[in-house]
């Protein structure tokens, strides 16, 4: 009895294993859609002899059902209702069956896709039985193959005629295969197809041989394979060609996309611009970007729209959290498993797998994606050289780093911009209202959101999400919040470079964000060089990691949002306000220097007063805890109090309309002093300040118009830059011709007989030379040590002996 129990048991365990062997096969390619064919692509003769058909798609009418009827005639319950049976349909000749037709018959099956050939010709006078007619309904893709003998057989007509019928009935993919005969001869009947359909006429009534014919023209127009006219006739290569494109067509490979993408097909023709697909060079392609531009999201629309030009592809996700968790075995056993369709690839160690890619994939045109790329380290593991590709490859990478692109010498760089107003407002009302505009009584707060984005798709598909359904109330609270601290989720993906900086270059960033964006970069190097931060190094750094900007004027630019993350960051450092490093709030400042709330933590503070009709008095003990004081900008503020505090630390004060009253103390490592639109005076006791300032870089006093003499200035040898644009009553610069450094000399605009000595020519170090609009008393030639002068328009020279013509004002001598 027990024997008989497990025997049994076997018995029912093996028949369970075949029905799920059945199920398994006859499902394993279920995800894959059918094929996207809806337009013909018809071809006249030169294309029809393309030994490669095209990705285009067939003429059909699609319908919802995959097993609509083809003969309306026909009982509707003889054929199937429900889904694909076959991948692919084989409609073939009697000359072809034995060899080329069954090669491509076997061989897509040993790729496992299912594919319907019949066996048996069907009698005189039949018609195609409903076995036929439903394997054709049930198959994704038909496959004909025209030989000379093709139209002889009744069988393989109906079918090319079902073929036809069914193409414009439902989706359903064609290849025609011309195997050595003309394309033309197919469509038109001539040669052996006109001498077949002589008999035909004689056996057959004018309806069928007239859809048999029409069925001809149709399938013959499609673009597809000539084994005739192909540059060698090997038909195992055609077969191998053959079974690559049907499994192209039959894998629906596409990434999963958002919905409502917004001006991406600029994007993607671009990308292809410098991809050049159809070029036989191995070519690497960047993405660059900061985080939230939409990088990763066009590297899949690129890669959706391309990949099936390719022998294998591969869309390799989050490289850099790969990297960081040490999984570069796992990135390589992806790469090789995507593009071989290898289920377990044997690889142990990274050596193994660059050895894998090196013998496997040299031979083969590949697509591969990487993105979210921040080192190059381990990339080389991946990509190592081009070689390791066959002729045609494409590489694609999205990174926030340009000097990764740089170092793997990549062929071309992308870098997409923001979203103006009319496409952030189509995409931000996509989310957030499920339609491309406003309504008209959300219209306005609509543009004030998509303004707090700066056109950055990631912002406003967060905030437009989080605002559908919402009432105008909640809107205008997160206008309000917007404005104080930006989006917390848009942050996150803003951050994740930020993470990656040294210390250098995070002050770097977080000096720009709270009070250097504008600012000249040559000046702002100047302090961070004195703070031993190694700003030429880090603003490369910031550069090509996409967070900063270096525009045509020099000056530091950065997009509103990494604006705001350098903000929230220090915001994060401390709930009270005074033991933040950096304070760029106008109220945050007022309540730190009102209550002396200030300490030794605050590096820098900024607040401006000129477009404030009421100045409001600071009170100078606030300063008195900041000892570690670094950047105050204090510009048009009136002080109360008696400025006795020491600020070792000072490299930059901007204090424009200075008080009178201003009497600082050891300026000892003051780099950059902008006193501009000050009333000062040449008897000042300022310049007893500026003398002490040993290392001073940059002294700007432009539009003080008060000024008429500069006393003297030689006991600043570090002094490279002299800003005096619109000094109106600036006659003379006393001590200039001692400041050895000076590589900059602005007196634009001084409108007063300005005197500049011979010595200034004895510069060794002068390069700039700025006296547009000047009115010059005396300009010496330039001698021979004087490098070059360069920015040197409108000269306007003041004669020394006036003449009749001095009384209609100065001589311009034109721009040099």
């Amino acid at each position: 009895m027990f024997t008989l129990r497990v025997v049994g048991g076997l018995v029912i365990v093996l028949l369970l294993k075949k029905l799920f062997d059945k199920r398994t096969d006859a499902s394993a390619k279920g995800k894959n859609e059918a094929a996207a064919s809806t337009a013909t692509q018809e071809s006249d003769s030169s294309s029809s002899s393309s030994p490669l058909p095209s990705s285009g798609k067939n003429d059909a009418a699609a319908s919802s059902s995959a097993t609509q009827e083809c003969d309306s005639s026909s009982s509707s319950s003889s054929l199937p209702t429900s889904g694909w049976v076959y991948e692919v349909f084989l409609s073939f000749g009697g000359e072809t069956r034995t060899h080329f037709t069954d090669h491509l018959y076997n061989a897509l099956l040993d790729i496992g896709i299912r594919t319907f050939r019949d066996n048996e010709e069907l009698l005189i006078g039949e018609k195609i039985d409903e076995a036929l007619r439903s394997a054709i309904h049930r198959s994704k893709m038909a496959i004909v193959i025209f030989s000379k003998d093709y139209a002889t057989s009744k069988s393989s007509l109906g079918e090319v005629a079902e073929i036809a019928e069914c193409m414009e009935l439902r989706q359903i993919r064609v290849m025609p295969v011309f195997y050595n005969v003309d394309p033309s001869e197919v469509r038109n009947q001539t040669g052996s197809y006109e001498t077949a359909f002589v008999d035909h006429k004689k056996n057959f009534n004018q309806e069928t041989v007239e859809g048999w014919k029409k069925a001809l023209r149709k399938v013959g127009g499609l673009k597809g394979w000539d084994l005739e006219n192909s540059p060698d006739r090997y038909e195992g290569k055609l077969v191998k060609l053959i079974v690559q494109q049907v499994a192209s067509e039959l894998e629906n490979n596409d990434l999963i996309l958002p919905g409502n993408m917004v001006g991406m097909d600029a994007h993607i023709e671009k990308m292809l611009k410098l991809l050049d697909i159809e070029s036989n060079d191995r070519q690497i392609v960047g993405i660059l970007g900061l985080g939230g531009i939409g990088k990763t999201t066009i590297a899949k629309c690129v890669y959706n729209a391309t990949y099936r030009h390719f022998e294998g592809y591969s869309f390799i996700a989050n490289v850099r959290e790969t990297f960081q968790r040490g999984e570069v075995v796992y990135l390589l056993s992806k790469l090789v498993t995507d593009i071989l369709n290898l289920e377990n690839p044997s690889i142990a160690n990274v050596d193994q797998g660059i050895d894998m890619i090196r013998q496997r994939l040299s031979n083969k045109k590949v697509l591969i994606v990487l993105d979210d790329v921040d080192e190059i380290t381990y990339l080389e593991a991946i990509i190592g050289k081009r070689d390791w590709f066959g002729f045609g490859s494409k590489i694609i990478i999205t990174t926030r780093d340009r000097l990764i692109l740089d170092d793997l010498e990549a062929d071309g760089i992308y870098e997409p911009n923001e979203m103006d107003l009319d496409q952030s407002l189509k995409l931000f009302s996509n989310h957030a209202f499920r339609m491309d505009e406003p309504p008209e009584n959300y219209l306005d707060l609509s543009i004030e959101v998509v303004k707090t984005t700066a056109g950055l798709p990631s912002a406003l598909v967060v905030i437009g999400s989080t605002l559908f359904g919402r009432e105008q109330i909640a809107w205008k609270e997160t206008i309000h919040k917007l404005a104080k601290r930006p989006n917390k989720e848009v942050l996150q993906k803003l951050r994740v470079s930020y993470d990656g900086l040294s210390f250098e270059e995070k002050e770097i960033f977080l000096d720009i964000a709270c009070f250097f964006i504008g600012m000249d970069k040559n000046i702002a190097c100047y302090i961070w060089d004195d703070c031993g931060y190694f700003p030429e190094v880090g603003i490369e750094i910031l550069r090509q990691k996409s967070f900063v900007k270096i525009s045509e004027e020099n000056e530091l630019k950065m997009h509103d949002q990494l604006r705001d993350l350098g903000r929230e960051i220090v915001l994060q450092e401390n709930f009270e306000v005074g033991k933040r490093s950096r304070l760029w709030s106008h109220e945050d400042v007022l309540e730190v220097l009102t209550t002396s709330k200030g300490t030794r933590n605050v590096k820098g503070l900024s607040i401006n007063f000129h477009d404030r009709v009421n100045s409001q008095c600071l009170m100078i003990e606030g300063f008195a805890a900041m000892t570690r004081l670094r950047l105050p900008q204090v510009d048009y503020a009136k002080v109360a109090g008696k400025l006795v505090y020491s600020f070792p630390e000072m490299r930059w004060l901007s204090w424009k309309r200075c008080p009178i009253q201003f009497t600082p103390t050891n300026p000892w490592k003051l780099c950059v002093l902008d006193l501009s639109d000050s009333d000062i005076t040449e008897g000042w006791k300022i310049w007893n300040y500026i003398k002490e300032a040993k290392n001073l870089k940059v002294l700007n006093l432009s539009s003080c118009v008060e000024l008429s003499r500069i006393p003297d200035l030689s006991e600043n040898k570090q002094l490279e830059i002299l800003i005096l644009e619109d000094c109106r009553k600036l006659a003379t610069i006393g001590g200039i011709g001692d400041l050895k450094k000076l590589v900059k000399l602005n007196v634009k605009g001084c409108s007063s007989e300005l005197y500049l000595p011979a010595s200034i020519f004895e510069l060794n170090s002068l390069e700039t030379l700025e006296i547009g609009n000047a009115r010059i008393s005396q300009l010496p030639g330039a001698g021979s040590s004087l490098r070059s002068l360069i920015f040197f328009p409108r000269l306007i020279i003041l004669p020394e002996e006036r003449d009749a013509r001095s009384d209609h004002g100065p001589i311009s001598e034109g721009e040099d």
